[in-house]
């Protein structure tokens, strides 16, 4: 199957609205967006895969120098930047460190966020106490309303996702193709937002008067390694804000963007990486927030073993407008079988929904070569991502 595939020179479609910016997949001249068309195309001609995120623009920077300006001043310029390229900016807002600390970007420095929209699957639990909802209900609804009561006017949306879902599995024609629309995230609820901005009349109307709508996510933290002696950035493939198809239509439609990492703005990511860095740079074995224990955003080695930055202070260290201690649900420990789809996955065996997904995620474990799967025993281990090229930052600051 080769929908996406393209000549890298965009040669024979038309590419009025790609989103390169979100990142594409290389394998010899070819350019992919589906990463599992990329990968059938490399087990075909046995070229090597590459995930290419923005590396033209990346390159030209000197990543060894720490901007000399604040992150708080980088964040307004960021928030501005946005504000000046679209006419409608929404906000996907979970009351997480990452969306809360772009969301208060705008808001504590005047600029305009037109829409925040949270989304939950209340209609499919109805408990607002689970792994989700919990996070929405206790933490960005609330602090959403008090914002707009106390800071600037703009409209808060919670969108259900319940509907989506369902009416997107029952369609027969999915269960052959969902799983080429993916690059990590091959939980039921990511795919079922492939339309998800289309079934909003007012985002709708704003696009078909000719305005630019920009859906704004707030992604993602710097991902720190450390070997041999050096620090580097690599970027990694697990971005799940938008489908293939929506990177190579000729109709404009909307933009996804990224609040941190995006080439408008490589300042951003430099500058958290070097305060990780220097934080990184002391007696990992005494300092505070550190730990043994994994946490996949930056570690540094020493004497052979891998000491790993705890989410708390990562927050602490980059994001000035994080409060500490409000309630998140965190990682799902799964990428496949996701704690928000608990309730999907509950649904009898015999459910047209539930089945069109389960046909294509055995489909996809099937076709997959073995060197993909993070664990070829085990479905729920997911398949593994793609790093970008090392950015390098330095020696340990001494």
């Amino acid at each position: 199957m080769n929908v996406y595939g393209i000549m890298l020179s965009g040669g024979g479609k038309k590419l009025l609205h790609n989103e390169d910016h979100i990142g594409f997949y290389r394998v010899g001249d070819l350019k992919f967006y589906s990463k599992l068309e990329a990968i059938e195309y490399m087990k075909k001609t046995g070229i090597h895969l590459h995930w290419d995120f923005n590396e033209a623009v990346f390159n030209s920077y000197d990543w060894t120098k720490e901007p000399t300006t604040s992150l708080k001043e980088l964040y307004r310029q960021r928030a501005q930047q946005l504000r000046d390229q679209y006419d409608y900016i929404v906000l996907c807002y979970s009351g997480g460190a990452d969306s809360e600390n772009a969301l208060y970007s705008f808001i504590k420095n005047d600029i305009k966020i037109d829409e925040v929209v949270s989304m939950v699957n209340y209609d499919a639990t109805g408990d607002k106490d689970s792994w989700l909802n919990e996070e929405i209900f206790k933490t960005a609804a609330p602090n959403a309303t008090e914002l707009q009561l106390t800071e600037q006017k703009f409209k808060y949306r919670v969108v259900d996702l319940t509907q989506l879902q369902l009416n997107y599995f029952n369609n027969q024609e999915n269960k052959f193709d969902w799983i080429y629309k993916m690059t990590a995230n091959w939980s039921p609820n990511n795919i079922s937002r492939e339309k998800w901005v289309s079934t909003i009349k007012e985002w709708n109307d704003i696009v078909n008067s000719g305005k630019k709508l920009c859906i704004l996510y707030g992604l993602d933290k710097p991902r720190l390694w450390h070997l041999n002696g050096k620090f580097s950035v690599r970027f990694l493939d697990m971005i799940d804000v938008a489908a293939p198809s929506t990177s190579i239509t000729d109709q404009p439609g909307h933009t996804n963007e990224l609040f941190y990492w995006t080439p408008a703005k490589p300042e951003i990511i430099i500058k958290q990486a070097h305060i990780v860095k220097r934080y990184l740079s002391g007696d990992v074995t005494t300092t505070p927030g550190v730990s043994k224990i994994k946490s996949d955003i930056a570690f540094r080695e020493v004497n052979g073993v891998k000491y790993w930055i705890t989410l708390d202070q990562l927050h602490s260290l980059i994001y000035p407008f994080w409060t500490p201690g409000k309630i998140v649900c965190g990682k799902s420990p799964s990428a496949i079988f996701a704690n928000r789809d608990k309730w999907f996955f509950e649904l009898q065996p015999e459910h047209s929904g539930r089945k069109n997904w389960a046909f294509g995620l055995t489909h996809l474990w099937k076709i997959l070569p073995d060197y993909w799967k993070n664990d070829p025993t085990d479905l729920s281990k997911g398949i593994k991502g793609c790093w970008s090229k090392d950015y390098y930052l330095g020696d340990v600051n001494v």
